[in-house]
């Protein structure tokens, strides 16, 4: 009688973790079509493209997005290091694709370009010079892949220091450059991060924070630990980041879904995507710690824009606007978005849309007459 009541449990068990499986999986199919359709491309002109490129000697994968071929090319270069945006671009790119073509890149160590290559060959060849070598090697494919002499670059985060390199190093490729939570001295970045958080965590009297902070100094120290790093980002993100009301990038269920919804992914590259970005931090983030991008002189001969967000915890809005003043350029603004953070493409995505299309569009030559092969 045990025996058939722990038979027949057994196989209800079964049955409803297979049920709840293909529930779930249906649903994540549902998601997948429902972004789909919100995010067609209607037009004769248009381009909706997911490829393999071969970039720096390895399979790199980029996704290409928009209503008319025609239009300015915007490379959107994503941070981390690590952290591919491919499956995450719905969620706020989509109106940029009526004035721009829009390229995704999951860099060298990063999503489906990560889970496409051997894993030592990444390992040895993951630094710095190369990620800025690969950055070029894109660039000049979509020169090439759209007959179009210059292209628009967004870097954002980590990917601020690879987007700076190139405007500073071949401005000749650029119609402008816009940087996004961007990267100046990681090192002073550090330094001000701790001070701020900490100077703020005494005035809200958090005694738990102010506790935790000063058990970290000096800081930051010569060798990175990620550890206290992250101690210090995470009370960074509570005491000086946005409106706790806002819209969250970071948000983990918001996450999820964005990714999962995703139909550039299957689950097999979303499970690639968290070791992607885990890989990354672990083989480029020493590296990346050291990067002074004030070292390559404070001459652009390219328009700068930085779109930042007033309430950026991870680089320091204070920093990027010490620099725009240093530098000299054609053209160059600092562009504040008040209610933001680090992400204020997804935080203020009608200001922020509004301020590609009035600042940067101009900029680019007019739509051709060429016709690009899809």
């Amino acid at each position: 009688m045990i025996g058939k009541i722990l038979r027949y449990s057994g196989i209800a068990v079964l049955c409803l973790l297979v049920g709840g499986t293909l529930s779930g999986l249906l649903y994540r199919e549902w998601l997948q079509y429902k972004v789909e359709k919100e995010r067609a491309i209607t037009s004769a002109n248009g381009i909706a493209s997911l490829e393999k490129v071969r970039i720096g000697g390895i399979d790199q994968w980029i996704d290409m997005r928009g209503q008319d071929v025609r239009n300015p090319v915007l490379l959107f270069i994503h941070g981390g290091p690590g952290m591919a945006f491919i499956p995450m671009a719905h969620s706020f790119q989509t109106p940029w694709e009526q004035h721009f073509t829009v390229v995704e890149w999951d860099q060298r160590g990063a999503g489906k370009t990560y889970a496409s290559n051997n894993k030592e060959v990444l390992r040895r060849t993951m630094n710095v010079a190369q990620m800025e070598q690969d950055t070029l090697e894109v660039v000049n494919y979509l020169r090439d892949r759209f007959k179009q002499d210059k292209i628009v670059v967004v870097g954002h985060s980590w990917g601020s220091v690879l987007g700076l390199w190139l405007a500073h190093e071949h401005p000749d490729l650029l119609y402008a450059y816009v940087g996004v939570g961007q990267v100046v001295d990681n090192q002073q970045n550090a330094a001000a991060i701790y001070h701020d958080t900490l100077e703020q965590a005494r005035a809200n009297r958090n005694w738990q924070a102010v506790k935790q902070l000063e058990d970290l100094a000096p800081y930051p120290s010569a060798n990175p630990d990620f550890s206290k790093t992250g101690t210090v980002n995470d009370w960074a993100a509570q005491l000086l980041g946005p409106p706790a009301n806002g819209p969250a990038f970071t948000d983990p269920g918001r996450f999820m879904t964005a990714v999962l919804s995703a139909p550039e992914y299957s689950l097999v590259d979303d499970f690639e995507l968290v070791r992607g970005q885990m890989f990354s931090l672990n083989v480029l983030l020493p590296e990346a710690t050291k990067v002074d991008l004030t070292q390559l002189g404070n001459s652009y001969s390219v328009p700068v824009f930085f779109f930042e967000g007033r309430h950026d915890p991870y680089c320091r809005p204070a920093l990027v606007d010490r620099f725009n003043q240093k530098i000299t350029a054609p053209q160059k603004e600092v562009v504040w978005f008040e209610q933001s953070g680090h992400f204020p493409f997804f935080e203020e995505k009608q200001q922020f849309e509004q301020a590609l299309e009035q600042r940067v569009l101009p900029l680019a030559s007019a739509p051709g007459t060429i016709e690009v092969t899809h």
